[in-house]
């Protein structure tokens, strides 16, 4: 028997049993990329009009680059260039939709980031090559500090008074859709034992991160909490729950990657002897078709459903298959190193600490006026706006920039969204109506600012005004809500 072929279960805790020692052949990277390619597609899934060519051509391919590069990795793990070239065009598609309002996008892009930046240093230093040992020593320090700040900001962004509040908080949005089917979506206990489990899972999450030896306890309560969210189909979380996957496969302690290497390298070496390379596909192919037919029939059945609600069903299917998969190895893994040994990582160099540090100083954005999307402040009820929030720890925010104090109703506009929001009750950060009104000379809108009303302002009549590029693609705001409770929101 070859070394690549090796049963899994002869990986107890890490410890190959054959003639060639696992060591030899174990690569942390190649354990990981196959999680990083799956949550690649998944993010770019939910991007139909994109990839059909709505949103221009540089972002169609832009967008089917990170498909094919996804697809390449699955069939050579190993080759670290299609890897840094998935992580360069993911960047690239980043900066083209910049600004950018979803957290998990920007939570890939710093990965990727980071990535890029400790291969090219690796380049550099490595007289033209770059040393996969290393890359995915520094790179896995990255990861667990994001899983890490997503957390902490996780908690604290939530606590506020609506958050708690069982009415409207955003978890009891994810609770009810589940419980809906038990006919406990009103029930009060699981609305509150929602909002609370949040703050204990997310908290329990932050300390097994960096308590290696029972690492095990906080992983497994994390994978299942990301694994079920998706299926609540509340929105499309499939892409946040792959990557937060995959965060975990490179973050994980070493004797628990090496056990999902073998594992992994056992069914791709399986596939290929009876496919040939192509088989490592094969078994998504196969899963994406059964899906594609059970939605098909269902579509036929309740033929009112929207092309948006058909991709959501086939995505949300397909994550309940695929995760799930995944989600059981990965526990099997976690179990099998419960507890865990303590193997020293090589201590990475300091700069490897400053784009997750970068990105913990941006997280605090919403309270220092500057953007309240993309933040990591996702479903968490939160307001800061206006000078006013329903965070406990504040009694008012502390603006250091002044442009959440810029709030506007809007009175009329050429743009009914605008309208339509507005007579919902709510306002706008004048900056991003500013913004928007950048990329459409011809639109137009009246709206009160202080008690003053501005006719018919336009980019031109603004000009004076108008965000600079810096602005434009860093700075993005939610419509400001100011009902009490504040209804849960993205």
């Amino acid at each position: 028997m070859t070394a690549s072929a090796i049963p899994f279960w002869n990986f107890r805790r890490g410890k190959a049993t054959s003639v060639k020692d696992l060591a030899y052949t174990y690569d942390g990277l190649t354990a990981f990329t196959p999680f990083w390619a799956l949550a690649a597609i998944f993010s770019i899934a939910g991007d139909t009009y994109g990839l059909i060519g709505y949103k221009g051509t540089a972002y169609m391919a832009l967008g089917w680059a990170v498909i094919v590069f996804s697809l390449l990795l699955f069939l050579y793990p190993r080759r670290t260039w299609i890897l840094l070239a998935l992580v360069a065009a993911s960047v690239v598609l980043y900066v083209i939709r910049l600004p950018v309002a979803s957290n998990n996008k920007t939570i890939t892009t710093v990965m990727d980031g980071a990535i890029l930046l400790s291969a090219a240093v690796l380049y550099l230093r490595g007289g033209g090559s770059i040393d996969r040992v290393a890359l995915y020593n520094q790179v896995r320090v990255v990861a667990r500090a994001l899983l890490a700040i997503m957390y902490f900001y996780g908690i604290f962004h939530k606590i506020n008074t609506d958050f708690l509040d069982p009415s409207v908080s955003c978890a009891v949005g994810l609770y009810a859709p589940l419980a809906r089917p038990f006919g406990l979506e009103d029930n009060l206990f699981g609305r509150y034992l929602a909002i609370y489990a949040t703050f204990v899972i997310e908290g329990i999450a932050i300390i097994s991160l960096y308590w290696k030896r029972y690492f095990a306890v906080g992983f497994i309560l994390a994978l299942i909490f990301h694994y079920i969210i998706p299926i609540s189909a509340y929105s499309w979380y499939m892409d946040f729950s792959s990557l937060v996957f995959a965060l975990y496969v490179l973050s994980i302690p070493t004797p628990a990657s090496r056990m999902l290497y073998g594992i992994s390298l056992t069914v791709a070496t399986a596939l290929r002897e009876s496919f040939g390379r192509i088989g490592t596909l094969i078994p998504g192919l196969v899963l994406m078709l059964v899906v594609g037919a059970i939605v098909m029939l269902l579509t036929l059945a309740f033929p009112d459903r929207s092309f948006d609600m058909i991709v959501h069903s086939v995505w949300v299917l397909a994550w309940a298959m695929i995760g799930g998969a995944a989600m059981v190895v990965l526990t099997y893994v976690a179990l099998q190193n419960l507890p865990c040994e303590n193997v020293a990582a090589p201590r990475p160099p300091a700069w490897v600490y400053v784009v997750p540090g970068l990105f913990f100083v941006s997280c605090w954005s919403p309270y220092v006026g500057l953007k309240t999307e993309s933040s990591i402040n996702m479903f968490s009820n939160l307001h800061t706006e206006a000078g006013q929030t329903n965070h406990l720890l504040f009694s008012k925010p502390p603006y250091l920039f002044n442009y959440q104090n810029e709030v506007v109703k809007v009175i009329d506009s050429s743009e009914p969204r605008w309208v339509q929001q507005s007579q919902a009750g709510q306002f706008h950060i004048l900056h991003d109506l500013k913004r928007q009104l950048g990329w459409n000379p011809e639109a137009w809108v009246t709206y009160v600012k202080d008690g003053v009303t501005v006719t018919r302002a336009t980019a031109a009549s603004l000009a004076e005004e108008m965000p600079n590029l810096l602005e434009r693609k860093l700075l993005i705001f939610k419509p400001v809500d100011f009902t009490r409770p504040k209804v849960c929101t993205h």
